[in-house]
């Protein structure tokens, strides 16, 4: 019999209720097209992200992904320190911590010019004195998209058909959590940053969004969830959602309901980063198998865009690299079908695409020596 998780067992909205609420999409693409995603660029990200950036816009990828934890905090990173004028000292920790996120927009996200960027928070968006108030308020240009707007607005009136004493703000108003829907996919990024996640608003949120996809008529073909740290019992299981309580109890039920959405016939897809290597298959685990037998969920690891790479875990899928920088490519076919390929970048593509003031000495101490 299988195991039973209590969240597996709230429903919050009736399909039936929502079944005449749809989001309005894009005109459905007749052939392939490409996105690309990747998380962690602390510690040497200026370099690398750039080169991502090149990489995705010559690709003509409809958007990049960024699945968070873009500077270190707790000490300046590497690269920061090294494109600072010559004779200039290091920042106190206070100096540089009010000056990070702006290193983050101003040599990572700058790259990307007028391509639409979405970015998930990571855990080291967490640290004090960072804060989710003050994540919101940083990248509100970022949460507040207007294609994330509009489709806040279409949660919300399907929310209000079944409940109309809901609190909106809380649940639809302005969140590091949020999802978009592109030809028929619908793009999830849910925030799993601090260990008071996922809380029962996000829960909530999502099992409203997750009812919508499943509803008839819903046009979404597949559904690719992203978040900064992996859900439990993955082969990453020391570094990830099973680290707290609540992450493991909550994280397992969302393995659920996205188990019940590929079962319901939608494609699903989950990517995440934190570990900072490339790994497939990370949910074909004992765990997953006693779950479900040989059905286990495509999910990916991606924490390939600059921070200091980690030696691959003893039960990683024979086809994960580390000591690598890059990202993965998805490419979406008109059945909703979607294949993920890794791309790695090379010195010469960060060289290529450097900053003036970026010392070529430093960006080869990160591709030679920024790992375990």
């Amino acid at each position: 019999m299988k195991k039973q998780h209590f969240w597996s067992t709230v429903v919050f909205i009736a399909l039936a209720a929502v079944s005449g609420i749809v989001a309005a999409q894009p005109p459905t693409s007749t052939g392939t097209w490409t996105f690309a995603v990747s998380g962690d660029s602390r510690d040497c990200g200026d370099f690398v992200v750039p080169a991502i950036a090149t990489k995705v816009k010559a690709e003509k990828d409809l958007f990049y992904w960024h699945l968070g934890d873009f500077r270190k905090i707790q000490k300046a990173d590497q690269d920061l320190l090294s494109m600072l004028p010559p004779d200039t000292p290091p920042p106190t920790l206070e100096a540089y911590q009010k000056i990070a996120w702006d290193d983050f927009l101003t040599h990572q996200m700058a790259s990307f010019g007028d391509l639409p960027v979405y970015i998930g928070r990571g855990n080291h968006e967490a640290i004090l004195p960072m804060t989710r108030a003050g994540y919101i308020s940083k990248f509100s240009n970022f949460l507040n998209r207007p294609d994330l707007v509009v489709q806040r607005k279409i949660d919300e009136a399907a929310e209000l058909a079944v409940d109309a004493n809901y609190d909106g703000k809380a649940l639809f108003g302005t969140q590091p959590w949020f999802h978009f829907i592109r030809n028929g996919v619908d793009f999830i990024t849910l925030d799993n940053a601090d260990y008071d996640e996922f809380s029962i608003g996000q829960m909530r949120w999502l099992r409203t969004v997750l009812n919508l996809d499943l509803a008839p008529n819903s046009g979404v073909k597949s559904i690719v969830v992203a978040m900064h740290e992996a859900l439990p019992n993955s082969t990453s299981i020391d570094h990830g959602m099973n680290d707290w309580a609540q992450g493991t109890h909550t994280g397992a039920t969302v393995y659920t309901w996205l188990y019940d959405a590929n079962a319901a016939g939608k494609h699903v897809y989950i990517i995440a980063s934190h570990s900072h290597f490339y790994s497939p298959n990370i949910f074909y685990t004992y765990y997953w198998f006693e779950y479900y037998g040989k059905t286990m969920l495509p999910g990916w690891i991606v924490g390939t865009a600059g921070a200091h790479r980690y030696a691959l875990p003893s039960g990683a899928d024979k086809d994960s690299e580390t000591n690598i920088y890059g990202y993965v490519q998805g490419t979406v076919h008109a059945d909703g079908t979607i294949d993920l390929a890794l791309h790695k970048l090379t010195e010469d593509d960060l060289i290529q695409s450097k900053w003036p003031n970026a010392p070529l000495a430093a960006i080869k101490d990160c591709m030679d020596n920024n790992r375990n």
